[in-house]
């Protein structure tokens, strides 16, 4: 009879609760689409990028084990740390609010287990129910950003979107681990069992002790600090001692983080009466009120800070790669240039020109010219396992033309004596640590043994020619180059191409020569406006590629960094030489420009090919920067409304004590705005001083691609302020509903 009793109170019981709970549930809708959203935002973004990461397309450009697949490891990580930390911080609202009623129960005998149970079913249905809405969208919206992608950056036929398990897996992954996290949040707050902390959970201030006048001082001087220690040290040492610092000295950037925390401490909890105390007395409500919640206010504005750091960081970052890949051989004279070994038998001016008109292009100007490969010993620099950088002399082939040549391909006029020699840089050159322009200590003959020990006058620029000799192309007189081609035999000369396009039409009309001397003439000209590509010799562009790289042989087969000479002088001392083996030499080959020692040069071609390398970069660059965005919004809007439900009593007893709904907005913005513009402008000013600091000590200069950087960042700052201005306004509105001071849609 007992047991039949304790089953049907434990029946009416479990009835009882969960009716209650239901009604309770309907009744803060709010609380529960708070945790939805911030679970679903962050499904939705993770499970979409790590989608469009494990593409097949992607997976195919980002070479193994290459600085770009580590960057997007990277920035996988950025954004799974990001959403989980919103994610967190939207639960931990949550079950914040949920401990009063938790309490109540608790306080009128109900037991802790149908309380938790009850509790985990709502909560499972809440987090399950966006996870499934939000890896569901994932799919379209992954594919949507593909596609918008594609239109303002690049459509080839390699960069097609691809579905991919193992992104689906990774997002459920990503999904479960946030699963996990909730439900700790959820245990650590079952297991209270202290009745008046829970009932109390939500009245709770933490008061910080009295902050000091130099507190904000001090934060400042030690973000600029940990920024000049972390980043303009290395580069100093390096330059004036040849030392690189050890990995630890990366520490140096927990000085910005600890700054940070001191500047937005001082901001939040600290007030002065000063010159003007009427100024202190009007917000001394205000200031008070950010105090009661000063170290969870401050840890929160702190994380909204490190995402506007992220955000206009990743943004930069992408931009810096989109331009920095279309503007590679921008300035190049010739549209197209190439360079093979001699003997190799290539494509040349007849089979150019026949591929020109099966595709309606036309050779507007057509240059060949041939260069010694000599043994140079030059002045390097090098660096062992202390990092520690010493000179070292190297020894390799390397490229020489003859001043008149030179002349006559670029149309720069360089006049050298004997003995005198310039060297070929590309525009926007800017010496390193590595290696100078100065750099030549010796020039040998390879098979005669005849040395010379130049002299430096100087740098030429040229982009078809720098890039076809490491460590550079140089200028020798016409004297030294003849005497150095005396007795050199094929095996160690190089032939270069160069030459421009334009439409047919415009080539043949008004003239009647043939196309030889029409050519060699310079006759007709592109339709396109000057500097820009002409899209019309796309396909010819591919063609011509494509015919290069069908007559290389195992002559051109070598990998970028290959040097003969190199390999000859490590086969005589035993030793296995790194550069050497064959590349898969097709076009298809998506890595065959970037590692290729002959790869051909084409305007139109490398500013695709550029793109499709960087564009994975670009793409996720971006997504996270919106990603970023997007939880700093939900972040600031969600503390502003937290503060306006925790602080609703007191804007009830400032009207019964006279206050009007003027002063009542006063309070509400100036909090608002220390919560929305504090971090806004630290993030900003954090970023924009470590993007500085990080062009400027990289090389000791600033050139004007990089100031114009600067400036789009600029620009991109104040975009994210307006942004964040929009989500303030949302949340001002949205706090003065809570505060009573206007109805719902004021």
């Amino acid at each position: 009879m007992n047991f039949w009793i304790r089953s049907v109170h434990w029946e009416v019981t479990k009835m009882t609760m969960s009716k209650i709970m239901t009604k309770l549930c309907r009744k803060n809708q709010e609380q529960y689409r708070l945790l939805g959203v911030c679970v679903f935002l962050s499904v939705l973004l993770v499970s979409s990028f790590t989608m469009m990461f494990f593409s097949p397309s992607i997976q195919e450009f980002l070479p193994s084990g290459g600085d770009t697949r580590k960057l997007m490891w990277l920035l996988l990580g950025v954004v799974t740390v990001g959403c989980l930390i919103f994610t967190l911080y939207g639960g931990s609202l949550f079950f914040r609010k949920k401990s009063r009623e938790f309490g109540v129960f608790l306080a009128l005998g109900a037991r802790k287990k149908i309380l938790a149970r009850q509790l985990a079913k709502e909560v499972a249905f809440v987090v399950g129910r966006y996870i499934l809405l939000g890896s569901f969208l994932a799919v379209p919206v992954s594919y949507l950003i593909w596609k918008i992608f594609q239109i303002l950056i690049i459509n080839t036929s390699q960069m097609q979107y691809q579905f991919g398990m193992t992104g689906i897996l990774a997002g459920f992954v990503y999904a479960a681990l946030l699963v996990c996290a909730i439900l700790i949040l959820g245990i650590r707050f079952v297991r209270r069992t202290d009745i008046m902390d829970i009932l109390n959970a939500g009245r709770k201030t933490e008061m910080v002790r009295e902050i000091k006048p130099y507190t904000g001082k001090l934060g400042m001087t030690l973000i600029l600090a940990g920024l000049f220690l972390a980043m303009a040290v290395p580069q100093i040492t390096v330059r004036l001692f040849h030392q690189g610092m050890p990995a630890v000295w990366q520490a140096t950037y927990l000085l910005c983080v600890a700054g940070l925390y001191l500047v937005t401490l001082s901001a939040v909890g600290r007030s002065k009466k000063g010159r003007n105390p009427k100024k202190y007395y009007d917000n001394i409500i205000s200031t008070n009120l950010m105090r009661f919640t000063a170290r969870q206010t401050t840890r929160n504005m702190c994380v909204i800070t490190l995402l506007v750091f992220v955000m206009v960081m990743a943004a930069f970052w992408g931009m810096m790669y989109y331009f920095d890949a279309m503007r590679q051989g921008s300035e190049a004279l010739y549209d197209y240039s190439v360079h093979y070994p001699v003997k190799e038998k290539q494509i040349g001016l007849v089979e150019t020109e026949k591929l020109a008109k099966d595709h309606g292009v036309s050779i507007i100007s057509y240059e060949e010219t041939d260069s010694l490969e000599l043994i140079v010993r030059y002045t390097g620099k090098d660096m062992d396992d202390q990092k520690r950088y010493f000179d070292v002399e190297y020894e390799k082939l390397a490229s020489f033309i003859s001043a008149s040549d030179f002349t006559r391909l670029s149309g720069t006029s360089v006049s050298l004596e004997e003995g005198e020699y310039q060297t070929v840089t590309a525009s926007g050159f800017h010496e390193t640590i590595w290696v100078g322009a100065d750099c030549l200590n010796e020039i040998e003959h390879p098979v005669k043994g005849e040395c010379i020990k130049p002299e430096y006058k100087g740098t030429v620029v040229s982009d078809n020619l720098a890039m076809t000799s490491e460590p550079f192309l140089f200028l020798l007189s016409d004297e030294d180059y003849k005497r150095f081609s005396d007795g050199l035999t094929d095996d160690f000369k190089e032939r270069h191409i160069l030459f421009n396009v334009g439409h047919a039409a415009e080539a043949d009309s008004g003239t009647a020569e043939s196309d030889s001397d029409a050519v060699k003439k310079g006759a007709g000209k592109c339709t396109c406006r000057e500097g820009e590509l002409c899209p019309a010799t796309y396909d010819f562009a591919d063609a011509w590629k494509s015919a290069y790289i069908e007559r290389a042989t195992e002559l051109s087969n070598h990998y970028r960094l290959y040097d003969a000479r190199e390999e000859e002088m490590a086969l005589e001392a035993g030793e296995e030489y790194g550069y050497a083996g064959e590349i898969h030499m097709s076009a298809d080959n998506t890595q065959l420009i970037s590692d290729w020692k002959y790869a051909p040069f084409s305007k139109i071609l490398m500013e695709a090919d550029a793109m499709e390398m960087v564009a994975v970069f670009v793409v996720f660059s971006i997504y996270i920067s919106v990603i970023a965005l997007a939880a700093a919004g939900i972040m600031s809007y969600i503390r502003s409304i937290t503060i306006a439900i925790d602080n609703r009593q007191l804007f009830e007893d400032l009207g019964k004590l006279g206050a009007n709904d003027v002063y009542k907005e006063r309070v509400i913005r100036v909090q608002l705005r220390k919560i929305f513009a504090y971090p806004t402008a630290s993030g900003c000013v954090i970023v924009g001083v470590f993007t500085l600091f990080l062009t400027w000590f990289n090389d000791m200069n600033l050139d004007v691609f990089e100031m114009q950087m600067l400036l789009m960042e600029a620009a991109l700052m104040a975009v994210v302020s307006v942004v964040l201005y929009g989500v303030y306004r949302k949340a001002y509105r949205r706090t003065k509903e809570i505060a009573g001071i206007c109805p719902r849609g004021c």
